[in-house]
Parts: C-alpha cells; sequence; structure tokens
C-alpha cells in the first residue's frame, strides 16, 4: 500500500512538473515571440485543466499580445465567473481594463489582487510582478506605480528573472536607459537571450549600433531559437547599412524560428518593393492584413504600404498607411527613418504638421546625440523643401536643447523667418542676436528690416531704433560697414524729413550717410535742397525764364 501511494504521489509530482514546464514553454514562446506556438501550449493546458489558472492567465496575455483585446477579456471573465476570487486573473482583467482607459477600475482590481494574495510574509512577488507588466506594457499604464511594485517584487524575490525584465522596461519606458540596463543585466543569469536582446534594444535607441550587434549576437548564442534577435539583424541591415542581401539572410533566419505566418510574406513584399515592383508589393501587403484576422500586424507592411504608394505619388494613401504604422506600433518599433518618411508624406497632405512630427521624434529619445540628429536631419528637410517657417522653428528647436547654445544661431533662426515674411518672429530673433553680440551690424540690420517690412510707410517708426543702432555700430569702421552705415543714415534721414518734417535732423543724417559714401550724388544733391532756404508759407515757386538769345 506504501509503495502505491508512493508510487501514485511521484506520477501526480510529475504531472504537475509537466505543466509547470509547460507553461515555461509556452512563456518561452511569448518572449521570441511566437505567438501562436504560445496559444496551442495554454490552450492544451486549460482543456487537460480549466482550473489552471496560471495557464489562463498566459492565454489572457498571449491575446494582449496579438493585439486581440476582446479575446483577452473572454478568456479572464470566464475564469473570474468560476473563481472571481482568483489573484492572478484579476490582474489580467486589470491589464485588459487598463487598455480600454479604465485605469480607476484597473487599480482597484491590482490593489484586490494584492490583498487578496498576501501570506504570513507579505505580498506576493508574482501578483506584483504581474501588475507591474501590466501598466508597462498598456499606454494608459501607471509607470511610477509598476515601478515601486516591480521593485517591491524584486526585493522579494531577488533571483526572479521575469520581474527583473518587467523592471527594465518600465524604467526604459521612463526613459531610464542605466537603470533599465542594470535590471537587464542582472535577468540575464537565467533569461540571457531575452536580456540581452532587451539591452540592444536600448542601444538601438543610441544608434550605438557595434553595442547592438554585440548582443543581439550574445542572444542568438543563448538561444539559437530566439527569432526576435534575428529580426532586428534584418532591420538593422536594411534600415541602417542599406544592404538588402545581408538583410534577406537575416530575414531567412528569422522566419526559420519563427511561426509559420502570413506576416513572414512581409519580406517577400519588401523584396518586391527593392524591385521596385511597386504595385506587387501593395498586393501582397494587402493581403497580409487582410488574412491576419485577430493577430497583430507587423507594422512594417503599414511602412511598406507607405513607401510604396510614396514611390507611386500617391500621397493620400501613404498618408493613410503611415497614420496606421503610428497609431498601431509599439514605439520600440519604430525606426529612425519613420519620422522621415511621415515628414515626407505630410509635407505634401498636412504641411502644418511636418515641424511636430520631427519634434515629437526629437522629444521621445532618450539621447541628447539623437535628439540633435533628428533636428538637424529636420532642417535639412527643411532647407531642401524651401519650407522657411518650418525652417526657423526647427533651428530655434535645436538651439533650445543644445547643453552649450552658441548664439550665432540666432541669426540662422531669424533669416528663414524673415524670408518666409514672419517679420515679428524674424525680429525677435534678430534682437536676440544683438543682444549677444552689440558690437556686430547684423542683427541691428536684420531686425531694422525685419520692422520696416511691418512699417512699411515708416509712419510708426518702428525701425528707427534699431537703424540708429545700426548707425553707431557702423562708424566703428566706416570702410568696412560702408554698405550698413549708408542703409542706416539714408533711412534715418527719409523718416525725420518725410514723417517727422525735421529738416535739421534730416540734414544730420544726410551729412553721415556722406561721410560713407562721400560721392554719393544723390546724397549730396538732397542735401543741398535740404540746405537752401525755405520759402515763406504761401509764396509763389519762382517761374524759370526762358533763356535770351544771344
Amino acid at each position: 500500500m506504501k509503495k502505491t501511494v508512493t508510487l501514485f504521489f511521484f506520477a501526480v509530482m510529475l504531472t504537475i512538473s509537466a505543466f509547470a514546464q509547460s507553461i515555461q514553454e509556452g512563456v518561452s514562446h511569448l518572449y521570441a515571440e511566437r505567438t501562436t506556438s504560445a496559444q496551442n501550449i495554454f490552450d492544451k493546458l486549460i482543456a487537460a485543466n480549466p482550473n489552471n489558472l496560471e495557464a489562463v492567465y498566459w492565454l489572457g496575455q498571449t491575446h494582449l499580445i496579438n493585439q486581440d483585446v476582446p479575446g483577452a477579456r473572454a478568456v479572464y471573465e470566464r475564469a473570474l465567473a468560476a473563481n472571481g476570487n482568483a489573484p492572478l486573473i484579476l490582474v489580467g482583467m486589470g491589464h485588459v481594463e487598463l487598455i480600454e482607459e479604465k485605469k480607476s477600475e484597473a487599480r482597484q482590481r491590482f490593489e484586490t489582487a494584492i490583498s487578496l494574495s498576501r501570506g504570513k510574509k507579505g505580498e506576493d512577488p508574482n501578483i506584483l510582478n504581474a501588475i507591474g507588466r501590466a501598466n508597462v506594457e498598456s499606454s494608459t499604464g501607471d509607470i511610477a506605480y509598476a515601478i515601486a511594485k516591480l521593485n517591491q517584487a524584486a526585493q522579494l524575490a531577488p533571483n526572479n528573472s521575469d520581474i527583473h525584465i518587467n523592471l527594465g522596461n518600465a524604467y526604459r519606458k521612463a526613459k531610464e536607459g542605466g537603470q533599465a540596463i542594470t535590471s537587464y543585466m542582472r535577468a540575464n543569469a537565467n533569461l540571457p537571450a531575452l536580456a540581452n536582446y532587451r539591452m540592444a534594444r536600448v542601444y538601438e535607441t543610441q544608434r550605438n549600433w557595434d553595442v547592438v550587434i554585440e548582443h543581439l549576437n550574445r542572444a542568438i548564442a543563448a538561444d539559437p531559437k530566439f527569432a526576435p534577435a534575428y529580426l532586428r539583424h534584418y532591420v538593422y541591415n536594411l534600415f541602417h547599412k542599406n544592404d538588402y542581401n545581408a538583410a534577406d539572410e537575416w530575414a531567412k533566419k528569422y522566419i526559420a524560428n519563427t511561426d509559420q505566418s502570413v506576416q513572414n510574406d512581409y519580406f517577400r513584399a519588401q523584396a518586391l518593393y527593392q524591385q521596385k515592383n511597386y504595385n506587387e508589393a501593395i498586393n501582397v501587403s494587402q493581403k497580409i492584413i487582410q488574412q491576419s484576422g485577430n493577430q497583430k500586424i507587423n507594422p512594417s507592411v503599414f511602412r511598406l504600404l507607405s513607401y510604396s504608394y510614396m514611390e507611386k505619388g500617391d500621397t493620400s494613401l501613404a498618408k493613410n498607411y503611415v497614420d496606421q504604422l503610428f497609431e498601431k506600433a509599439d514605439k520600440e518599433e519604430f525606426v529612425a527613418k519613420d519620422y522621415t518618411l511621415k515628414a515626407a508624406i505630410y509635407s505634401k497632405e498636412s504641411p502644418e504638421e511636418v515641424v511636430n512630427i520631427y519634434l515629437d521624434a526629437a522629444n521621445e529619445d532618450t539621447s541628447l546625440r539623437n535628439k540633435q540628429l533628428i533636428l538637424l536631419e529636420a532642417i535639412q528637410w527643411a532647407k531642401d523643401n524651401n519650407k522657411k517657417i518650418p525652417e526657423g522653428d526647427l533651428t530655434l528647436a535645436f538651439y533650445k536643447i543644445s547643453p552649450d547654445p552658441n548664439p550665432a544661431m540666432l541669426f540662422q533662426v531669424g533669416l528663414p523667418y524673415y524670408q518666409a515674411g514672419a517679420f515679428t518672429r524674424a525680429d525677435s530673433a534678430f534682437k536676440a542676436y544683438s543682444q549677444h553680440f552689440p558690437d556686430s551690424t547684423f542683427g541691428y540690420l536684420w531686425s531694422a528690416r525685419s520692422l520696416g517690412r511691418i512699417d512699411s510707410t515708416m509712419e510708426q517708426g518702428l525701425a528707427i531704433p534699431m537703424f540708429e543702432k545700426l548707425l553707431e555700430v557702423s562708424e566703428k569702421d566706416k570702410e568696412k560697414n560702408k554698405a550698413y552705415g549708408v542703409e542706416a543714415a539714408a533711412n534715418l534721414a527719409s523718416y525725420y524729413v518725410n514723417v517727422k518734417g525735421d529738416r535739421e535732423k534730416g540734414i544730420h543724417y544726410l551729412s553721415k550717410a556722406l561721410e560713407f559714401d562721400p560721392n554719393n550724388e544723390a546724397f549730396k544733391s538732397n542735401l543741398d535742397k535740404l540746405k537752401a532756404p525755405q520759402r515763406p508759407a504761401g509764396a509763389k515757386k519762382p517761374t524759370a525764364s526762358a533763356p535770351k538769345k544771344k
């Protein structure tokens, strides 16, 4: 009897071990982005034991990764109907509610789950971990709350690598790259492929490509079937090295290690695009969308459709797909050229939004160097497309983010504003330039010109103070500043004579003009006229008589 009991107990333990191993296998598939394989495992586990709540939780997570929110809700609702106090399922439902923007309901689910799972040793780290994951992976999640719960979980279970992965993801979302790397390094012992992949993604945002490739290769060495690492190699070779042959080789490795899916037809569509067969590339991409059902569509499909329609000159349809790219892709799925693509499309369809596209891109990046590179690219786009006001806006943005800005750049802010007719904004930039360079003529000159365009009749005298400063600075080197001195003195003379009726000041400023250009006959003639005695009021003009014949 004792032997029978022992054997029965051993068999039960083997079964439990098999289930645990299968759940971990399913989770490993999820981490490797093989969601179909993961779902098959969780479905089988639940079919064998409907009360396997861990499998239920992960099945719901699989639906969420596939962006099938109704499917996830249905899974969790069924489980809660049978067991309304299951903490892990409450967290899963809270995750759904976060995505549905029901933040207060979600927070209540999380806090209830914590209370129900609290034991003699305190909170359950697995529940805290799941709460952290929900808040990290939902766009409406509370990152500060996630970081707090995940740090608490890490203290309770310091060897749980999954907690460190989620904590790294939380720090990354909070734009704390250094702390993210630290968390991923702590996960490296038990989840080396995922940890190295995550570190590669952090360094990717910093465009530190040598380190990116090193970590991707480490991920593959740790798990040769870790498909996401092959995909990032593909993206790197395609979009950064423009090495299409290498990209194709990495695509083959990715396909060999991921689930068979219509999504993989993207690589064929990309090859057609490279061959400039845009119509067929579009057809293949649209079939992927049509046949994907509830599966998450690879964002690269929307990217490819945008490029293809751009090449065909149809910016309206290109805009439709680039909008879907930015709506449906996770932030970490973007590449730098996505913002350039969107800007190029919007410059035709909604040009007033282009500056904000680039500014958003710069704001999203955590690296100052990358922010500057994005804005430099944006400034060049504005120059290439003769977009003067955007050029000024983007140059000003670049100036503002520089840790040690060069005030000389303020002139490059003002000039395109002036050329575009934005004279008030130009004047502000030129005045700021003059504050930094009070002995330079350029700021006063272009400020005066800007104000002169605003007050073209000179009735308001807006430009006069700037012309006076320009003349003052120009007099320090009359030969070098001849043109500027002449322009300032001539405008001042015109203002005082024609607007103010002040002949004496007119004489003064015309005399100043002749100091810069002594041989100017027009100045001499006008000066003589101003110096000539004035006729009494009401006196008739003298009439010229015909010359006497000799």
